[in-house]
């Protein structure tokens, strides 16, 4: 089985145990994921299989998209509402405009301190490995993008934001990004408590909560024979990127890892393009070389041979 599943992660699992529950549903041992979801959070989780676990590279660094809900007032240990409580505010009253002037003021590039709570290794140990132990280590900032970030439904907020208001905000940003840290962030720039309640990811290395099935959902078509209806063609996982269409003869040499040449394009010298084959499969991933007789691409990671 070669393609891309976007399931729909229900809460309480890991995205190790929708990996394993995959490989059982589609009985295809070659499965991976291409970017962890906390067993608290819900929605996109893009699941490649077979061949198609080569495009895993190329779909972890596209942006994602969240929506988060705030909970102003109240700090925990972990940044969400699974954690301890570090602190309580108990009197502030905050004007909505002044609210979102300073969710506004986070989009761009920023500095996050990863939380203890995350997988980033630390001497050897991952962070959450020391957390759990109630060890607390320093931690250098590390630089993500915020590319898009508003309140959701914002008429729905509360006026003045008191102690105990809950807002969600809708977040597009780069790969790397804590958004319980980024709540936690966001409310420090007002003077108060936060964390962030409940997280949903509505997209994921391209793909949106809508192209999403359940788990139950795969089960139920593999046992009625209908598995592929609900996969994605490998060449689906690479629509971000510039894409030249092969000849019949082309694709056979392509299969061997020999290179093809295109007359000048948009494409960059040393950028990633896809070759497709004539029927619309992917045949590779090729890196394409500016020339003098035009833009010489060669084959890197082969799908057709």
């Amino acid at each position: 089985m070669d393609g891309i599943v976007a399931v729909h992660k229900a809460p309480g699992m890991t995205s190790h145990d929708v990996v394993a529950m995959a490989r059982r549903i589609t009985k295809e041992r070659s499965c991976g994921h291409t970017g962890t979801l906390d067993p608290g959070a819900t929605g996109v989780l893009v699941l490649c299989f077979g061949k198609s676990t080569r495009l895993s590279q190329f779909l972890m660094d596209l942006p994602k998209e969240y929506v988060a809900e705030m909970v102003y007032g109240v700090s925990t240990d972990t940044g969400d509402s699974e954690g301890r409580i570090t602190s309580a505010d108990s009197d502030f009253a905050i004007p909505l405009s002044a609210v979102c002037a300073a969710i506004e003021g986070f989009q761009g590039e920023i500095e996050q301190i990863p939380p203890m709570v995350s997988a980033v290794h630390h001497e050897g140990r991952r962070l959450y490995e020391l957390a759990r132990e109630g060890i607390e280590v320093a931690r250098t900032p590390r630089r993500v993008i915020i590319h898009q970030i508003s309140p959701v439904d914002v008429g729905a907020w509360p006026d003045p934001v008191v102690p105990g208001s809950r807002g969600q905000i809708r977040v597009r940003c780069s790969k790397g990004t804590y958004i319980r840290t980024l709540c936690q962030d966001i409310c420090k720039s007002l003077g108060v408590s936060g964390h962030m309640g409940s997280l949903v990811r509505t997209e994921s290395a391209g793909f949106t909560l809508a192209e999403s099935v359940t788990l139950g959902q795969l089960e139920e078509a593999a046992r009625e024979g209908v598995l592929d209806m609900m996969v994605h063609e490998p060449a689906r996982g690479i629509r971000h990127m510039l894409t030249f269409e092969l000849t019949q003869v082309e694709s056979a040499r392509v299969a061997c890892g020999a290179p093809v040449l295109r007359p000048a394009s948009s494409a960059a010298d040393g950028e990633r393009v896809g070759l497709i084959c004539p029927d619309g499969s992917l045949a590779a991933i090729g890196l394409a070389t500016r020339a003098e007789q035009g833009i010489i691409i060669r084959p890197v990671i082969v799908f057709n041979a």
